[in-house]
């Protein structure tokens, strides 16, 4: 029996356990339609809510590592990108965080009116997975008011992830959309990646440790640095926010000094599937613990009211971005996910497109989500009384 107990313990058995049977889950189709990536994200939530666990360290190295070979491979078409879609990027990043705060403030004093109103406005934050919007707004709380918008950030956060993971795993097959064509389309406006890298005749190397350490290293550093909003706060770009961008500006660039950042995409893609797959079963795993008491407890408005913020958000984006814009798909998946703040979505649409070049449109959008996501979590936190029911 002590043999099961240190087995079930051990943290890297259990992330292991949720990747395989969540990949094997993952690859079951019914009608056409399977969870691909997100199996593992679903694996770890059942084995969370069962009472297994990792160290909390395990989904923020997986993050970082998975960003990493992103932002490397998606590198070489950033100049492209920014140069047909740069500023929509700021205006996807703005429509998509203003519809969750729209949805979220009716949520509170129209909807569910009756609710812990903390709780609610936590859901804002939760839903489109923002950590530097949480503590934007609890700077505005104190006491149990603070506490409960922590809670709804919890729960909101378990249903946003679990939402932008499906529709990026779902849309393209309920929509029939064929990649092959979507791609043609995204090499048409962006253009091939060859055509938009300065200093293409910079020589691959298979694998650059030192390359690939100093992209982290250097991420962790620019997502440390506060950015002075006066009296919104001095927020963090975060491990997300820093390490993408690290990525592709050392990707694009190529070289520093005698370090080589231009890396076989084969063996970036394998390393990013893995990291991936890890990240989300690390992930389920710290969500599922005390999930169901926790809905159970707090009641299913949370649920209804992160779900409505959720989907605003992404339905919008899907908006702008298709029907207003005309994007192809693979710019478009980068950017709501950029917009919905959520490095799960991308690792989704990854998968679901074949396409790192989803990490371009993602990069340039999240930084400014991220900061219109604290603009709005403050304004929420001063319109709408933070009452506790």
């Amino acid at each position: 029996m002590s043999v099961v107990s240190d087995v079930l313990g051990n943290g890297i058995f259990v992330v292991f356990l949720a990747l395989v049977v969540g990949m094997a889950v993952g690859r079951v189709t019914v009608r056409g339609v399977s969870f691909g990536v997100a199996g593992p994200l679903f694996a770890g939530l059942v084995l969370g809510h069962l009472g297994l666990t990792v160290p909390p360290s395990y989904s923020g190295l997986a993050l970082a590592l998975f960003v990493a070979c992103v932002g490397l491979i998606a590198a070489e078409d950033i100049s492209g990108v920014i140069r047909t879609y740069g500023p929509y990027f700021v205006v996807l990043a703005a429509v998509m965080t203003a519809s969750g705060f729209a949805v979220t403030a009716i949520s509170a004093t129209v909807l569910f009116p009756e609710t812990n109103t903390p709780l609610l406005m936590g859901a804002f934050t939760g839903a489109l997975t923002s950590s530097p919007g949480l503590a934007s707004a609890l700077d505005g709380l104190s006491g149990s008011a603070q506490a409960s918008y922590q809670i709804g950030h919890s729960i909101g956060y378990v249903v946003g992830a679990v939402l932008i993971v499906l529709f990026q795993q779902l849309y393209p097959r309920f929509a029939g959309l064929e990649m092959d064509t979507e791609r043609r389309q995204y090499e048409a406006d962006v253009g091939e990646t060859e055509s938009n890298t300065d200093g293409s005749s910079i020589e691959r190397v298979p694998f650059s440790l030192v390359g690939f350490g100093l992209v982290l290293a250097l991420g962790v550093v620019l997502g440390s640095i506060p950015l002075p909003l006066g009296p919104l706060g001095a927020p963090t770009l975060g491990t997300t926010g820093g390490v993408i961008i690290a990525a592709l500006v050392l990707g694009y660039v190529g070289e520093l000094g005698p370090i080589t950042l231009r890396m076989d995409r084969t063996i970036l893609s394998e390393l990013r599937s893995l990291t991936l797959g890890l990240f989300l079963a690390t992930v389920g795993i710290e969500a599922g613990s005390g999930l169901v008491q926790t809905v159970a407890e707090y009641g299913v408005q949370i649920v209804l009211a992160s779900a409505l913020t959720s989907l605003a958000a992404i339905l919008v984006g899907l908006a702008v971005t298709r029907r207003l814009w005309g994007q192809d798909w693979i710019t478009a998946a980068g950017g709501i996910c950029g917009g919905h703040t959520d490095t799960k979505g991308l690792a989704a649409a990854i998968d679901a497109t074949d396409a790192d070049e989803v990490g371009a449109a993602y990069g340039n959008t999240y930084p400014f989500a991220l900061l219109f996501m604290v603009l709005y979590a403050k304004v929420l936190v001063l319109l709408v009384p933070a009452t506790v029911g």
